[in-house]
């Protein structure tokens, strides 16, 4: 038995020996249904204390994870090679499960895939999640997981939630379950039947607890989802990957209390009792094998072991592994799976994969989910600088600048310890350095210094870029390995490369896995065209391109090709070393000479940098700068850096550092003599230290840039993969929130009239509008850029945030864009789509209610689109379904404005779906919104109406409303008594009206003096404070010649033709009779604004805002207006402004207007020109006054409205009342007086 355990260990080692020494791939690939060439990084500054643990709970979880990976694509995948980079101070020494451990080819934190920090994040604690920039069906960015999560006894449940999240990130699926707090993704959402339902896929109805006692309509009510309460549930995994629960979960098949011995996670479902076997067995086994092979070993022991197992090991209970596809799938419930990937299921997506084209990766095949690893330590990287020597280089300044660029970047620029070689070349190559580590100042200086001081003869045709790639590979292969590297080239001219050298080229650089980063120095094509196959074999290297213009003055050249030169070899260098291992760029400028005496500016110091600044000067002649070099701290103390400069002429640059205590956070500015001539220059830098891992990760800002085309080339033509920017801002783990973060796009070359072309500026958002960007505050900024044109394109992108009480500024430069063919001249672009759509009812009434949503645009999110189209049905599917258009919404505003429109809702007790989309000029659309439900129940009979500021005129129900029984239940008012209070009404009426005429008949006679004043104003005025007005000058003739009796005055036609008149005049209409909606619909994300300004129908309100005359039925013709402005009343007893408005025309409300209501106006004031007969005085002054008052005025009939149709119903104006019929909308406004 002995030898047998003997026996079965050796074999064990053997295995585990051959895994360690398995080599990574060039990139994930999946072949035969395993992924192969997957990278995890631990960060470096994990302490060597947590060594063992944090491997052993690795091990166990990726296990875990391969195995859930295959059941849930049905054995479609799984993990197969991983290889693990620790940091350099974890050896075999502290750490046994390291023996073994080898150098890393091109593996670095900066390439992993799955990423293991030390701080855990800020929203997600401990638990993996996936930043995903790319959308629907796109790999995302990377997986982070804390370390903390590693050292939990939880590595079957640890393994799952990997498993969930690398689905996410391999096939660019999203959660197919609502999110706590989430308004457009909730927890709970009201199904077409009225019930609330749990927001999530699964292949049954799924249940809650019945412990549950939230309420489902609250948005903070979590699923309260479990396996005893859905025992058949098996899907979907991507909703419920902790299902079974952690306590079902949490134990290993040999509980892990000792870190020093590993225990192996067997991917099954052992019941109690169980484990016992499987412990002694696993122990007896390895009980003589060096604990240092402990956790290897574990990786291969289910498989070994598994004919030793009870079946119920290989069966175990249900769980949910599986996903959803179309016989299960839901695509109308609010996830935000359903909304990023338009309502597909998991399956779907994934089937489109590249992954799954190989018929290699077929459903149902065995497959071994056994996982090898292979830890290494991060190689210092290895950079061959290879630079073009032929005569195209051998004009003006260009060599001269070459060799300071070079100097500048291997003594300042590339980290410590990296292994850097210089290989030049024209017609054939040499070595003019061999790899050398850089660990001091001479040997930087030796490599910096290595290229020869003049450049060769050879022309330019006759370039053999081929032999000097060559070489270089053959550099990287002799000093170090045989796999792996980066080459930095640096050439000139046209940049040309045949097709057959473009190959050929492709193929040394993967078969070496080298990265080639191309720099070209400079751009002589003052026209360039994009793309080059040079370029392309760039960017499928993995590397990025960056161009210098030529700017030669002469036989000169322009100090700022130089600093373009420096600029571009840092960023390639960048490329290779990563953000930690580079200085820190915090602020650069230009600042031309011959302009001023002077050069001012100022820069950003924040905490999170080292306590090392470097303020850099760099010059064409260092006559040039002057003797007065300034800097200003936050405090407003200069420093006179005249005895701090340190000038090095090999470079063209004058150097002051700012250590310890003189490094204060804060803005810095500075003050430099400008000697240079009007055609140079002087270029300021101002840098930090790069990152140390013992200075303080957490505070570390990092900003990182990328396009959604990886290989650098743009067809604007085909409008479904618009150009999209992205930048990432980070401190330490956690997002930069509320940054502003811009893109400066910029053509090269030269425009049509020789001068250089302006950049355009692209403000880059964090949303989560999905277009592009996927997830509000994760810190990514993204934007698509529209309506391109043909040319090449270089993106910077400029970074201000605040961190704590301080600002900070950042900037990177991405790789240079080609865009082959730009965007159609007809406009075929569409608006953005909206996806967050919302509702929400209006405080203190009934049945009105509020939509919110940000306005999309005209062309994606730039510009104002034409109109909205929203649709509204009893189904969510508003596109096959049925469903009907609601009318009278507001135009759009300017994009990313947040708009609002409140109507009134007279569906009861039934579910209503709205949707809205944009459209533009062209009627190119979007996608339809995401869905709201409106649900209303109806109001009890008993509850007393809503107090409205209008007396109501809907018709009351008074149908019988009876039940299945045909019991009644309730019915209207008697109908004799209905008849016996009408007769009763008209009686009165009529008896009114006879005394009325009788009165009326009765008409005092008229004065036959011609020159005396009627006996109704040949009085004294009394006035209630017994003042007499005795500066009036006219007279009582005067008054008769002004004013004519009103009744003798007025007719039927000058009525109506003063009504028009008023009507056209009024202020609350436009000239072209619409409406302007910009200032209403402007909200806030936090509420209503100040004036709570809602949009409203004709169809909702009788009574709606005064901006909008056409939401408002006319009034009566028969009525007669009002007086006009400007009688010579006096002061003390009239408004300024004018005549009185009697009671009966102003009191149309009986109360203060709600703020739940819309405010209201009223055009019944008539305008600056009265009715005939009243004409109005030229002005109000004091020629005016006198002791007379004016002619009486006729007494005004009441302003009566007929009733209007019900909301919802259909109006016709053809048949509607006269007072409606025809005429234009008017609108009202009670807060007139």
């Amino acid at each position: 038995m002995a030898s047998l355990r003997v026996t079965f260990g050796l074999c064990l080692l053997i295995i585990a020996l051959s895994e360690v020494t398995s080599r990574r791939q060039a990139r994930v690939t999946l072949r035969e249904s395993g992924y192969e060439g997957v990278v995890v990084a631990l960060e470096d500054d994990l302490p060597v204390s947590l060594c063992q643990e944090l491997l052993i709970g690795l091990e166990e979880s990726l296990q875990a994870a391969s195995t859930t990976i295959s059941t849930a694509t049905r054995s479609w995948a799984s993990l197969r090679s991983v290889s693990v980079v620790v940091p350099r101070s974890w050896t075999p020494s502290v750490c046994p499960l390291l023996l073994g451990i080898t150098e890393a080819e091109n593996e670095s934190w900066d390439t992993a895939n799955i990423r293991v920090t030390t701080a855990q994040h800020p929203r997600h604690g401990m638990k993996p999640w996936t930043q995903q920039s790319q959308g629907c069906g796109k790999q995302g960015d990377f997986i982070r997981v804390a370390h903390h999560l590693l050292r939990q006894n939880t590595s079957l449940y640890n393994g799952r939630l990997l498993a969930h999240e690398w689905l996410r990130y391999r096939y660019g699926v999203f959660e197919e379950v609502g999110e706590v707090g989430n308004p457009f993704h909730p927890p709970h959402y009201r199904a077409p039947n009225a019930e609330w339902k749990p927001n999530a896929c699964g292949n049954q109805n799924i249940f809650e607890s019945s412990k549950s006692t939230c309420d489902p309509k609250d948005l903070g009510c979590d699923l309260d989802v479990t396996q005893e309460d859905n025992p058949s549930l098996t899907s979907s995994f991507m909703a419920f990957p902790q299902i079974p629960s952690i306590k079902h979960a949490t134990s290993a098949p040999h509980g892990r209390t000792q870190p020093s011995k590993p225990t192996p996670s067997l991917a099954l479902n052992l019941k109690p009792g169980e484990h016992d076997t499987v412990s002694q067995v696993y122990d007896s086994s390895l009980s003589h094998i060096p604990g240092s092979y402990d956790g290897l070993l574990a990786l291969s022991l289910p498989l070994i072991l598994s004919p030793l197992l009870p079946a119920s090991c290989t069966t175990g209970s249900l769980d949910v592994t599986e996903l959803c596809d179309e016989g299960n799938h839901d695509q109308f419930v609010p996830t935000r799976h359903n909304l990023a990937c338009d309502g597909k299921s998991v399956w779907e997506v994934m089937r489109a994969s590249e992954d799954f084209q190989d018929s290699s990766n077929s459903e149902g095949r065995a497959v071994d989910s056994l996982v090898s690893l292979r830890y290494v330590h991060p190689r210092n990287k290895r950079i061959v600088l290879l630079v073009d020597d032929t005569n195209v280089m051998n004009s003006q300044k260009r060599w001269d600048f070459m060799r300071k660029a070079v100097r500048k970047v291997v003594a300042y620029d590339i980290p410590d310890g990296f292994r850097v070689g210089l290989v030049v070349f024209d017609s054939k190559s040499k070595v003019k350095h061999h790899l050398s580590a850089l660990v001091d100042s001479d040997i930087r200086e030796k490599v910096g210094s290595s290229l020869p001081r003049n450049p060769s003869v050879v022309g330019e045709t006759q370039r053999c870029l081929l032999c000097g790639l060559k070489t270089s590979l053959d550099l990287l292969k002799k000093n170090g390995g045989s796999h792996g590297g980066n080459i930095i080239l640096v050439t000139g001219g046209s940049s040309t490369l045949s097709e057959h050298d473009k190959h050929k080229a492709q193929l040394m650089l993967q078969d070496a896995g080298v990265t080639l980063n191309l720099v070209i120095y400079p751009l002589i094509d003052r026209f360039p065209h994009p793309g080059s196959n040079l370029e392309y074999v760039t960017a499928t290297s993995g590397g990025q391109s960056f161009i210098i213009p030529d700017e030669g003055i002469g036989e000169d050249s322009r100090v700022g090709m130089y600093y373009g030169l420096l600029d571009a070899l840092y960023y390639a260098v960048g490329n290779v070393a990563g953000w930690r291992g580079l200085p820190v760029k915090i602020h650069e400028a230009e600042h031309p000479g011959g302009l001023s005496g002077k050069s001012e500016g100022s820069f950003l110091v924040d905490p999170s940098l080292n306590s090392n600044i470097n303020f850099a000067i760099f010059f064409y002649d260092v006559g040039h700068v002057g003797n007065v070099v300034h800097l200003i701290s936050p405090h407003n103390q200069v420093i006179d850096t005249s005895n701090m400069q340190s000038e090095d002429g090999n470079m063209n640059m004058i150097k002051v550092q700012l250590s310890g205590s003189q490094v204060t956070p804060g803005l810095w500015r500075y003050s430099v003599d400008n000697k240079a001539d009007s055609h140079q220059g002087l270029f300021i830098q101002v840098t930090s230290k790069p990152y140390l891992p013992q200075y303080g990760h957490s505070s570390q800002v990092e900003v990182r840039g990328w396009t959604n085309h990886p290989t650098g080339e743009v067809n604007a033509t085909d409008i479904s993969m618009p150009l999209a920017i992205f930048a990432e801002v980070l401190s330490g783990t956690g997002p930069v929130e509320g940054a502003r973060v811009t893109a400066n796009l910029t053509r090269l070359g030269l425009a049509s009239n020789g001068t250089l072309h302006k950049p355009q500026e692209i403000v880059l958002v964090d949303n989560g509008l999905l277009g592009p960007d996927m997830t509000q505050g994760d810190g990514v900024y993204s934007r698509f850029v529209p309506n391109l044109i043909t040319g090449k394109f270089s993106v910077t992108i400029y970074v201000e945030g605040t961190i704590g009480q301080y600002s900070f500024a950042r900037h990177v430069r991405l790789g240079v864009l080609n865009v082959i063919s730009s965007t159609p001249t007809v406009d075929a672009i569409p608006p953005a789509r909206v996806v967050d759509l919302r509702m929400s009812f209006l405080p203190g009434t009934p049945n009105q209610i509020s939509f919110t949503w940000t306005a999309p645009g005209n062309d994606f999110d730039y510009g104002t689109a034409d109109r909205y189209m929203v649709k509204v049905g009893p189904t969510p599917d508003l596109e096959n379904g049925e469903y009907s258009y609601l009318e009278d919404w507001p135009s759009p505003l300017e994009s990313s404005t947040i708009q609002q429109h409140a109507l009134e809702w007279t569906k009861y007790d039934s579910v209503s779906y709205v949707g809205i989309y944009a459209v533009d000029e062209e009627r190119n659309t979007p996608s339809l919104s995401n869905l709201v439900t409106v649900f209303i129940p109806a109001p009890p009979t008993t509850t007393a109406s809503p107090s409205l500021f209008y007396q109501s005129v809907y018709t009351s129900n008074t149908s019988e409303v009876r039940d299945g029984s045909a019991t009644l239940l309730a019915s209207g008012p008697n109908l004799k008594l209905i008849i016996i209070i009408v007769a009763g009404i008209v009686g009165v009426l009529v008896i009114g009206g006879i005394a009325y005429c009788a009165c009326a008949s009765q008409k005092p006679k008229k004065n036959k003096k011609a020159n005396e004043v009627p006996p109704t104003f040949n009085g004294q005025v009394v006035i209630p404070d017994e003042k007499k007005f005795t500066d009036r000058t006219d007279s009582s003739e005067s008054i008769k010649k002004e004013f004519m009796s009103p009744v003798e005055s007025w007719s039927a036609s000058q009525l109506l033709s003063s009504h028009q008149e008023n009507k056209r005049g009024s202020m609350s209409a436009r000239s072209d009779g619409t409406s302007d909606h910009s200032d209403s619909t402007k909200k806030s994300y936090a509420g209503f604004s100040a004036n709570n300004d809602f949009y409203g129908s004709p169809n909702h309100f009788q009574y709606t805002h005064g901006m909008y005359p056409e939401s408002y039925p006319p009034p009566s013709t028969d009525s007669y207006p009002t007086p006009t402005e400007g009688y010579p009343t006096p002061t003390e007893v009239y408004p300024p402004e004018g005549y009185p408005i009697s009671s009966e025309t102003r009191s149309y409300v009986s109360s203060p207007p709600s703020e739940s209501f819309l405010s209201v106006s009223c055009d019944l004031i008539p305008g600056t020109h009265g009715p005939p007969g009243y004409s109005a005085y030229p002005g109000y002054d004091a020629t005016l006054r006198s002791g007379k008052v004016p002619p009486p005025i006729p007494p005004k009939p009441k302003v009566m409205y007929s009733p209007e149709p019900y909301p919802f119903d259909s109006q016709d104006s053809s048949s509607g009342s006269p007072s409606i019929a025809g005429a234009e909308k008017r609108v009202r406004n009670v807060t007139m007086v």
